[in-house]
């Protein structure tokens, strides 16, 4: 024991005789930079259009192969929001393109007044491809006045729609596992692959919407709405180098594309004459994507060689660990390499 204190009382001897200033406890910083969810793509009320218009030539709508026999009305005599709507009926058949809806997932919405007099049939068709008759077709849904239902095209799938009222088609498109699910006020009836429709293959895209009207008279569809995310993105954490001098310093990085939360760090020395600041810990709230936030150990007091320790974990499960060996020299952390 008497030894120890001997080898300590040296040691501060020595740090009084060369160390005049200390440093000043670093901060955490994080970037500014990191994903976020698109959210609203587009959607479309009619409400700026005056009733009683084509539809062609506004809100970027125009009729397939830019026919003009096959566009539609814009109308007031029914709306699911006030005021308009458009009318699709037999021999319509109008288009909406998007840009770059094409990863992570995304939902389309358009609610549909079929009328309690409504014969015919009038579809709601989205297409991972827009060229004419080159197009890509991934879904294509119906109201069947001859059944009463509203039916999938491409298979035996089926549900019953509204008459004489309004009722919402949802389409639920996974990009990641190609896969689209559809519902009919919020009923689950149709489940597939999207890219398998009746184009095959497809692409991991929704480029278009086309309404339809095959035969018959009018059915009335307003508030149409794309929303997308981004695809699911994680951090990736990395240890920066290692440095020495007055104690021990590093850095956490974020290398991927996502926030790192609570991200908890430690440096550790195994040196046996390491008296003072073997261990130091800290937690960071969180590290942006491709932002890195600086640390440092506590005060660190002791001789001779060590290896050095630095590790990282986050709550989204990522870790990461660096080593490095130098020599401690009172206060001093040399050659680090």
């Amino acid at each position: 024991m008497q030894k120890k204190l001997l080898v300590i009382g040296v040691i501060l001897l020595f740090v009084a005789s060369v160390f005049t200033t200390t440093t000043n406890a670093q901060n955490n910083q994080t970037g500014s930079s990191g994903t976020l969810s698109r959210g609203a793509v587009w959607s479309e009320n009619f409400d700026s259009y005056t009733a009683g218009t084509l539809l062609g030539g506004q809100g970027g709508w125009f009729p397939w192969d830019n026919a003009p026999a096959a566009d539609a009305n814009v109308t007031s005599v029914q709306s699911h929001s006030p005021n308009n709507s458009v009318e699709i009926k037999s021999g319509c058949d109008m288009v909406h393109e998007w840009d770059n809806v094409n990863t992570g997932n995304c939902t389309f919405r358009a609610w549909a007044y079929v009328p309690a007099d409504f014969e015919g049939s009038i579809y709601i068709i989205l297409l991972s491809l827009y060229n004419g008759a080159s197009s890509k077709w991934d879904l294509q849904i119906h109201f069947n006045s001859d059944t009463f239902m509203l039916e999938d095209s491409d298979s035996i799938n089926a549900t019953p729609y509204v008459i004489d009222g309004w009722g919402e088609v949802r389409v639920e498109i996974d990009f990641i596992n190609d896969w689209q699910k559809v519902y009919y006020n919020d009923v689950l009836w149709l489940s597939k692959s999207w890219t398998e429709g009746t184009s095959t293959p497809g692409i991991l895209e929704l480029d278009a919407v086309d309404l339809w009207g095959e035969s018959g008279s009018a059915v009335y569809f307003d508030d149409l709405s794309v929303w997308a995310t981004e695809a699911p993105t994680n951090p990736e954490l990395e240890i920066g180098p290692i440095t020495g001098g007055f104690g021990v310093k590093a850095s956490v990085k974020n290398t991927g594309d996502a926030d790192a939360t609570n991200v908890v760090w430690t440096i550790s020395l195994d040196g046996k004459l390491v008296f003072v600041g073997k261990t130091s810990s800290d937690s960071i709230a969180t590290i942006a994507a491709g932002a890195e936030s600086p640390i440092k150990a506590g005060f660190i007091l002791g001789i001779g060689k060590t290896n050095i320790v630095v590790s990282a974990t986050c709550d989204e499960g990522k870790t990461a660990e660096k080593n490095a060996t130098a020599f401690v020299l009172g206060p001093f952390v040399l050659g680090v390499k």
